[in-house]
């Protein structure tokens, strides 16, 4: 079956929601392709995202500095603008080759230069409300190369990236990955940027029908001078006033009808979000930006980047500066695509 069917089946079946008056909703979603299998499978999920929101796709194409020939200008320049061609093509070929028709994508982009600089320009210059990208293109050490551009990505986007993780081939993955997220993850470190992915995971748990899972972890305490009992009595407190936070937080940013289950746990961040996220089946698991334990200079937490390398399902990246979901009572002011 053709992957496109499938995510259209989706939607037809229930995975688009009815969006009430005040709701809010993604409008313009840029999806990068590098014609790898990965690639193509980020392409789906953004049109089943598109489907259920009532979005508009721009596909993206970034010929890297490596297919660029290294001797003089006049050649370069008539290089690239072949090999552009080329690419277009290929864009072209591959929207026509959907079937049904890929209505929803409205522009197809070609640009030369590093993706992970084109990328989040291009998606400042379109006023991109999401970045989709996969991990593991067409490298043969695949972290390498596209997971290391989708990570990089992330430090630089002016919007949230959703992060789909890689595949080969074969419907089986794919439908896997298009279902509509029964779970959602949050993982907060009680930071004002995670309090923007709380929003976001409400905004989304709501939208999909979705039990959201909100996850605090007490970092282990394992100093040298400190006793072991004293160290198990301080992780208790923590997580006992963790707890108390997680009660607040929930209450000041989440909807009181919301299915929401907060847990707190103790560990390392990184192992025990993985597990949790195992233990319920999430089907999305969204991270902030700069969170306490993150590295401010990098502009990218060091939570977020372990996910955006390592988790087996879809990831949202929420940065600290950025708009917020568009409310459906403003687009109607928006300029059409």
């Amino acid at each position: 079956m053709n992957a496109l069917s499938n995510s259209v089946t989706l939607v037809a079946s229930g995975f688009a929601p009815e969006v009430a008056p005040g709701s809010v909703r993604l409008r313009r979603l840029l999806v990068a392709l590098d014609f790898s299998a990965s690639s193509f499978h980020a392409y789906h999920y953004a049109m089943a995202l598109a489907e259920c929101f009532g979005g508009e796709l721009s596909l993206l194409h970034v010929i890297p500095p490596s297919l660029l020939p290294e001797w003089g200008y006049a050649h370069l320049t008539r290089r690239d603008e072949q090999l552009k061609s080329v690419a277009r093509s290929r864009l072209e070929a591959f929207v026509r080759s959907q079937s049904p028709p890929a209505g929803r994508v409205k522009r197809l982009h070609v640009r030369a230069g590093d993706p992970h600089l084109q990328i989040p320009e291009a998606a400042r210059e379109s006023a991109a409300d999401l970045i989709v990208i996969a991990t593991h293109g067409e490298s043969l050490v695949p972290h390498c190369l596209l997971g290391n551009t989708a990570e990089a990505v992330v430090r630089r986007a002016p919007c949230p990236v959703w992060v789909v993780p890689g595949v080969t081939s074969g419907d089986a993955a794919l439908q896997a990955v298009l279902l509509p997220p029964r779970r959602v993850l949050v993982a907060t470190d009680f930071s004002a940027e995670s309090r923007k992915a709380i929003r976001y995971g409400g905004v989304l748990a709501r939208e999909f029908d979705a039990s959201l899972h909100l996850v605090h972890v007490v970092p282990t305490l394992l100093p040298a001078d400190v006793s072991h009992l004293t160290s198990i009595l301080q992780e208790t407190s923590l997580q006992e006033s963790a707890m108390l936070e997680l009660a607040r937080m929930r209450a000041e940013e989440l909807p009181a009808d919301l299915h929401v289950v907060t847990k707190v746990l103790c560990g390392n961040p990184f192992l025990e979000i993985d597990k949790e996220a195992l233990r319920v089946c999430a089907g999305l698991i969204i991270v902030s930006t700069h969170g306490r334990t993150g590295l401010r200079y990098l502009l990218l937490g060091c939570t977020a980047q372990h996910f955006v390398q390592h988790a087996s399902v879809p990831v949202l990246v929420v940065r600290e500066h950025e708009p917020e979901f568009v409310p459906i009572t403003e687009l109607g002011k928006e300029k059409s695509l």
